[in-house]
Order: C-alpha cells, then structure tokens, then sequence
C-alpha cells in the first residue's frame, strides 16, 4: 500500500448487525451444556493451578495433568458439536469452483473424515491394550480411562457424518446427481 492509499472503512454497524443476527438463531441445545461443564472444569483446574502456584507459591501437583486430559476431553466432545452443526473451520472458497459436483465434493470429505475416525479408534484401543497396566503420574487412575473417553467421543463424532453421509446421498440421489 502506497503512502497515498488510505486503509478500508471498515463498517462496525454492519458487523454488529451480522453478529446480532447470527446470536438471534443460535440454540443452546442440551449437548451444549455438557460441553460447558467440560469447560468449566477445565476452567476451574486451570483456575486453581494459576493460584497456587502464582498467588501461594506452591502449585498442586495433579492440576496440570487434569487440565491436560480435560483439554483433550473438551476437544473431542467438542468436535462432535461442531460437526453436527458443520461449523468446523473450512475451505469455504472452494466450494464456489466445484458447482453441481461440490454435493460430491462434501460426499468425499465425509468419506475422508470415516476414514480418520477409524484411524483414531484403532489407535485408542491400541493404547488401551498397551497402557491398561499404567497409572496417570498424579492422578489415582489408570491411564487407559482418557484413552476410552477419546475412543467414545470419536464413536460418536463418526456416528455424527455416518448420519450426515446418509444425509448427503439421499439429498443426492433426490437431485439425481451424476457420479461421472
């Protein structure tokens, strides 16, 4: 930008009336609160963390591993959420190349996704397998819980796109969509 360019206006009403609009549709559903309880444990852990070892000088040992498992409990659960709403982070300007083809383009995404989710419930009844002998190092439980808390999640995120691909073939098939 040259000297002589001013910067874009940027138009605060219309943002603000955007982001009113979109809270105006926003429903909290019941699934919603249990991912605020997550967060709210997450919260308070890191809460009780921060004070004990900046304000008392003595940090709690077992905080820092909850958080930690609390933090990945929260990105699972939370990624069902996201999916069921599709409000997962996208590359949204690709859509608009694909035209009649981009119902296939999703089809495929969802295909990919089936694939990763197995991926990652293989891989966590593996380490079940392998760490059901471990403890947490400060927590009194075995390791393997986190890694059936994963597990479960991600059964549940992929029973989330097996519904959408059905979802997405019927509103296909219906459109009478080629597969070439």
């Amino acid at each position: 930008m040259s000297r002589d360019e001013t910067p874009p206006e940027i138009d605060f009403d219309a943002l603000a009336a955007e982001d009113e609009a979109h809270f105006q549709t926003y429903k909290i559903t019941f699934a919603d609160y249990g991912l605020l309880s997550i967060f709210a444990a997450l919260f308070g852990v890191v809460f009780l963390q921060f004070f004990t070892r900046y304000v008392l000088n003595d940090s709690v040992a077992w905080t820092e591993e909850a958080a930690r498992y609390l933090l990945i409990i929260l990105g699972f659960a939370g990624a069902i959420r996201c999916q069921a709403v599709g409000s997962h982070i996208a590359l949204e300007f690709v859509d608009k190349y694909y035209g009649r083809k981009l119902g296939l383009v999703h089809l495929f995404a969802l295909a990919a996704s089936v694939v990763l989710f197995a991926v990652i419930i293989w891989s966590a009844y593996e380490l079940i397998q392998r760490t059901s002998f471990q403890q947490m190092v400060s927590l009194p439980f075995p390791k393997y819980y986190l890694h059936i808390a994963v597990m479960v999640l991600t059964t549940g995120n992929l029973g989330v796109v097996a519904f959408q691909i059905v979802q997405r073939l019927k509103t296909l098939k219906s459109r009478g969509a080629t597969w070439a």
